[in-house]
């Protein structure tokens, strides 16, 4: 019985966490709703003069450099008046480690491409290209003695000196020419800017090839440097048009657009990969959020205010720049002094914070006694040393009067206002948005000054949208009672459950009904709906035994619950008047911690639509009848002795601690899993023991129900992104491979292991052609070319249905394929269109695999809800769904 019963599903779509039972909006941390202007009474410590003396070390905001060297104080001012957002104007978007991390995984892709199914004409997101057929260039290093800190400054520096080659680009790192260096041996020049002095030592590196990571990077080099050309602004890693703001006066928020784009290497030519992209700006600073925060909860505002801010990404309108508060800095205020470069008297001056932005950016700070916030410096922003290593420098502290916030709390995403007001800019249809970024890619075609730019690197854009062969496969016959054809276009079977029995439905017969003496009689209503419902499908209740708590207390709550817990029960069910989080959290630990039996949570307001409740109590006792061991439904899989592995992580930072979720399958149609979710706190060493437990549980629980091991395993790992590719591959997996090895012995060669890389936060698009409209693909579209990545076995998998906006489809990425697995792409790419059928909170197509789904669900319930790791006794039941 919960709160996503009704059609809501996991989505169509949603790649971030979102609880499915009661606690759907609530949070342990939450930044609050936009606000009013700030209050007249702002709370102590933020108002009251502080006098502190600034702390040797500390100083100003903005400057991940801090402590500036001696004889070299105008660094300071200088990176924070011209510190572009994102670190370098460079391009340097991607990162070149990540992209030589892609090649280094490169293992091999002859036969990646799949042949079942229709073909399907797309266009894609990406546009071509074009190079010069005989294209050249220079990589080049310099090295400034002593070290210059700002890149903007070491940038000048480089044009201004005859002695390197023209053109250049310069990412703050690596400095790239079309001409090589003469002489080849290296200069070294004396110059001077600003009050540095020193030496600068310019040696050639090497060439630049085609289709190599250096030259990818100096690809995305030069677009960034053409972007300032387009009256665009780089906040993050992606560029917007401030002055084409939308404001939302209402919410107090506008939305700026943009987009996101990077030169990525694919299986087809070079290409340019654009996305509309939109950044939701707050007209509220972060110093409003404090002065409500203190209004509403003064007793714990401290407290609260770090809970609801530290971690959210802020905006600073004076230079456009995003930082991440990592902490907030109590003690110290904005009369925080820190040494300044007097241009006028070209020397060294200690300036007050409040000082630096009135002189600098013409910005009076209001309060002087409001507290710093904290952000820790990105290496990107940091200058190189002579190594290739990155300087290191102090954090960043920054005024919240400057700060906005940015972005979408979950109370505001709970709001449907402003989700809808906000949908009527961010959801845009398949043919606006590729009109959007063909559009796009004419105006920096046609751009003089982009011409030049590209030109002077044998680059030129071609202003049409690629063109690619997907493939549409064949839909699936859903197998309940009655088989169910899925329609090809929408995925789902919602309608086809009235009247349908389950696959393998398990009867519920001793059960608890606990709910709010207030709600007797809507109790006793759902009670009988539920037993209507449970018959259509094949399962039934027996008569609970009620128990009405008499005061809204969580601890009443949880005394009643306990007392009434015995070992033959089979469900605890809760009618809870309201979503309270810490309520919520006791019931899940008493059930799945410390007296393991299922439960299920659902809030009054749910069944109180006589309209909707028949729906709502089908769908409840369906999940009930699955956290007790039933299957709701089932596809076709031809495999044998094959085990599906699912693996998410859930990442408490606050807490620096990580919950390993873990599905392993149990039977041959994948519906029936045991489940494993170790809390790290070790590290890599205490995660590659806790997987070696785990995985030897699952492969016991295996034997034990089929009579032997597992043939084959395929993993899908999701949670993973493209700077930890190679530390997967080369410490998870490898460490699992010798943990098999150890279960399996002699018979380890013949073992099948596959482990497959789950994306979901992608910006590939596909747009499925029809006439001469654009749409969007229908679920089992497949495309493994053309956008793909080059030597690598992977494909691009749309499995839901939109009813708005632009389906975003999901990225699967096989990095580990170990005697091959008995199993071909074109297998795998079925099998995993299949695998998104089984997601039993949904009557239809999810985003993803469902082992993933369910191992992300698992390990959400854990970290936010149980803080503990739950019971073996209920680990071989979907308990968490």
């Amino acid at each position: 019985m919960s709160q996503q019963i009704k059609g809501r599903g996991r989505a169509r779509g949603r790649a971030g966490p979102r609880p499915e039972e009661v606690t759907s909006g609530a949070s342990s941390v939450q930044a609050p709703a936009p606000i009013a202007a700030a209050c007249p009474a702002p709370p102590p410590g933020l108002s009251v003069q502080a006098g502190v003396a600034a702390p040797s070390g500390v100083h100003a905001a903005e400057c991940s450099g801090a402590a500036q060297q001696a004889g070299d104080p105008g660094q300071l001012s200088e990176r924070m008046a011209r510190l572009r957002v994102g670190g370098e104007a460079s391009g340097e978007r991607g990162g070149l480690q990540r992209k030589l991390l892609r090649f280094q995984m490169a293992n091999g892709a002859a036969g990646k491409k799949g042949s079942s199914g229709a073909p399907v004409q797309v266009m894609t997101n990406f546009v071509r290209i074009n190079t010069e057929d005989k294209w050249c260039a220079y990589q080049l290093a310099a090295d400034f003695r002593p070290m210059l800190g700002a890149k903007p400054l070491r940038e000048k520096l480089l044009n201004d000196a005859q002695q390197v080659p023209k053109p250049f680009v310069y990412d703050g790192g690596c400095l790239y020419t079309k001409q090589p260096l003469a002489p080849a041996e290296g200069v070294k020049f004396a110059a001077s800017i600003k009050s540095w002095s020193g030496e600068v030592a310019i040696r050639q590196v090497g060439v630049i090839e085609k289709n190599t990571p250096q030259w990818l990077h100096l690809m995305n080099v030069v677009l960034g440097k053409t972007q300032s050309h387009l009256n665009m602004q780089m906040v993050g890693r992606n560029f917007y048009y401030p002055d084409q703001a939308t404001k939302l006066p209402q919410h107090r928020m506008e939305v700026w657009p943009g987009f996101e784009m990077a030169i990525k290497p694919s299986d087809g030519p070079l290409m340019l990969h654009v996305d509309v992209s939109h950044k939701i700006i707050h007209m509220s600073t972060v110093l409003d959020v404090m002065y409500d925060m203190y209004n509403r909860n003064p007793g714990n505002f401290q407290a609260a205010a770090t809970d609801a801010l530290v971690g959210q990404i802020v905006l600073t309108r004076h230079n456009n720049k995003t930082y991440r508060i990592d902490a907030i800095e109590w003690d110290k205020r904005v009369t925080e002094t820190f040494p300044r470069y007097n241009k006028s008297t070209r020397q060294s001056e200690e300036i007050s914070l409040a000082q630096y932005f009135a002189q600098t950016y013409n910005v009076n700070l209001s309060d002087s006694g409001q507290p710093l916030l904290m952000s820790k410096p990105r290496k990107r922003d940091l200058p190189p040393t002579k190594g290739g290593r990155r300087e290191q420098a102090e954090n960043v502290l920054l005024p919240p009067e400057v700060c906005f916030m940015t972005g979408l709390t979950d109370e505001m995403r709970a709001d449907r206002n402003l989700m809808k007001d906000l949908a009527t800019f961010t959801r845009i249809d398949p043919s606006t948005r590729c009109g959007k970024l063909v559009k796009f890619a004419s105006t920096m075609a046609q751009n003089r000054e982009c011409q030049r730019v590209l030109g002077e690197f044998g680059l030129a854009v071609a202003p049409n949208a690629v063109e690619a062969t997907a493939r549409q496969l064949a839909p699936e016959t859903v197998q309940m009672t009655k088989p169910i054809r899925v329609d090809s276009e929408r995925a789902d079977w919602d309608n086809a459950l009235k009247g349908n029995g389950m696959f393998q439905p398990v009867n519920c017969k001793n059960w608890i009904f606990v709910y709010s003496q207030r709600d007797e009689q809507a109790a006793a209503d759902f009670c009988q709906k539920l037993s209507r419902a449970s018959q259509s499908l094949g399962m039934s209740f027996g008569e609970p035994y009620v128990l009405a708590v008499a005061q809204d207390r969580d601890q009443l709550w949880v005394k009643t619950i306990e007392e009434n817990i015995d070992q033959g029960l089979d469900l605890v069910f809760c009618l809870l008047p309201s979503n309270k989080k810490q309520r919520y959290d006791s019931i899940k630990r008493l059930c799945y911690v410390n007296k393991p039996v299922p439960s299920q949570c659902v809030l009054t307001k749910t069944i109180r639509n006589p309209a909707k409740v028949m729906s709502v109590a089908t769908k409840v006792a369906l999940q009930i009848s699955c956290k007790l061991g039933g299957v709701a439904w089932a596809v076709s899989i031809p495999m044998k002795r094959t085990m599906i592995v699912g693996m998410d992580t859930y990442h408490d930072k606050r807490q620096s601690v990580s919950v390993q979720g873990i599905v392993f399958s149990l039977n041959e149609t994948f519906t029936q899993y045991y489940s494993y979710s170790p809390i790290v706190k070790g590290g890599k060493a205490e995660l590659h023991n806790r997987l070696e437990v785990g995985f030897n549980l699952a492969l016991q629980k295996f034997r034990e129900k089929n009579g032997d091991l597992p043939t084959r395993i395929i993993l899908y790992r999701d949670g993973v992104g493209d700077s930890m590719l190679e530390e997967v591959k080369n410490s998870e997996l490898l460490q699992l491979k010798q943990s098999l090895s150890k279960i399996y012995g002699e018979r380890m060669s013949s073992l099948g292991f596959k482990a497959i890389v789950v994306k979901k936060l992608v910006s590939s698009r596909m747009f499925r052609k029809q006439g001469s409209q654009l749409r969007n693909p229908a679920p089992g579209t497949v495309l493994d070319d053309v956008i793909t990545m080059p030597n690598f076995v992977d494909f691009f998998l749309v499995s839901q249905y939109v009813n708005q906006g632009t389906v975003t489809p999901t990225h699967y990425n096989v990095i580990e394929d170990m005697n091959d697995a008995n199993i071909k792409p074109d297998q795998v790419q079925q099998l995993t269109y299949k695998l998104t059928h089984l997601y039993f909170n949904w009557p239809g197509t999810i985003r993803v695999v469902a082992p993933c789904h369910y191992a992300h669900r698992l390990a959400y319930l854990v970290g936010q809800n149980l803080m503990e790791e739950p019971s073996p006794q209920i680990c071989d039941r979907l308990f968490f769904l």
